[in-house]
């Protein structure tokens, strides 16, 4: 049961998308202007899930999909339900999605109506690899960001190193043509009061998160009625 909840604390994610959806001034950096270059001779992006896991596919979809990306067999993935979203989750470990990127946790999360794929989180760092390199984390984001760039997302809603009132920052948000979207977003363990007093022994853990959402403004989860109570 350990490892079940563990799995559902790190896949959480999907009430965060009403926060990163709205709108959020974009960081006034040279990327920014790379955007407006790279738009003009790239593709328009299409945000379909990740590798073979494509949005609208069953578990057993997925589950062969996680078998021909990762070579990962069924009994090693795991599978939760959220405890108030109701959502089903399968969950597995990988090493160097980025070259040098040490260890990833990938989660398919399934909508709560339709038991379809609609979500998938990555997370590098904190806490599924607690001995991650912080300024290795920060690069995975930044080598993320500019790939992200370069692939054609609406320029409508972009943002690009937004800082949030939490001091996360979003390094990247992009949407697809039909509202399909991208989030990348790096969290640091320690506040900047925190870092202001931490002793020379102290560590600032990074958490890097990659969200691909197919309906990021109404997402497939349990909600209780109006008039239920």
């Amino acid at each position: 049961m350990r490892n079940r909840n563990y799995f559902y604390l790190l896949a959480r994610g999907i009430a965060l998308v009403f926060i990163l959806t709205g709108s959020i001034a974009t960081a006034k950096t040279p990327e920014s202007t790379a955007v407006a270059k790279s738009q003009t001779t790239v593709a328009e992006a299409m945000v379909n899930g990740f590798r073979s896991a494509k949005f609208s596919m069953t578990e057993n979809d997925v589950y062969r999909a996680i078998s021909i990306d990762f070579k990962t067999p069924r009994d090693q993935v795991v599978r939760s339900v959220h405890p108030t979203e109701k959502t089903v989750t399968l969950g597995i470990k990988t090493k160097d999605l980025v070259p040098e990127s040490g260890t990833a946790h990938i989660f398919y999360i399934f909508g709560y109506q339709s038991q379809k794929l609609m979500q998938v989180n990555i997370v590098w760092g904190d806490p599924v690899d607690p001995t991650a390199d912080p300024q290795g984390v920060v690069n995975t984001a930044n080598q993320l960001r500019d790939h992200f760039i370069k692939e054609g997302y609406q320029r409508d809603g972009m943002a690009i190193n937004a800082r949030l009132p939490d001091e996360s920052v979003l390094v990247f948000r992009g949407k697809d043509r039909l509202g399909r979207m991208v989030i990348l977003l790096l969290k640091s363990s320690m506040t900047s009061a925190e870092k202001e007093k931490a002793t020379a022994g102290s560590v600032n853990h990074m958490s890097l998160r990659l969200s691909y959402i197919e309906k990021p403004e109404a997402p497939d989860i349990f909600k209780i009625k109006k008039g239920d109570f």
